[in-house]
């Protein structure tokens, strides 16, 4: 199997989905309210600057894979009312 087939056949259930982004939310927002008060020169604030980052792409990898597949549900409704079936 190809691995572009297998990025299309993967899918991510919806409650992890919220579970998912709810976590990285909440780390987002703790990094933010720490950060103002660590010293620029302490090993603290390079630590939470790394969470931070690490934080935002797994953020931004769940609103793409969360967007990407509602294309997919989309097109494929689309798809069968094309074709005269429905989708119930």
């Amino acid at each position: 199997m190809c691995s572009s087939t297998l990025i299309n056949t993967m899918k991510m259930e919806p409650h992890i989905g919220r579970i998912a982004f709810n976590i990285a939310i909440l780390l987002v927002t703790l990094i933010l309210i720490a950060l103002p008060f660590l010293n620029t020169q302490s090993a603290e604030f390079v630590t939470a600057v790394l969470a931070l980052i690490i934080s935002l792409v797994f953020l931004f990898l769940i609103a793409w894979d969360v967007r990407r597949q509602a294309r997919g549900e989309i097109l494929k409704r689309q798809k069968l009312k094309s074709n005269g079936n429905e989708l119930s």
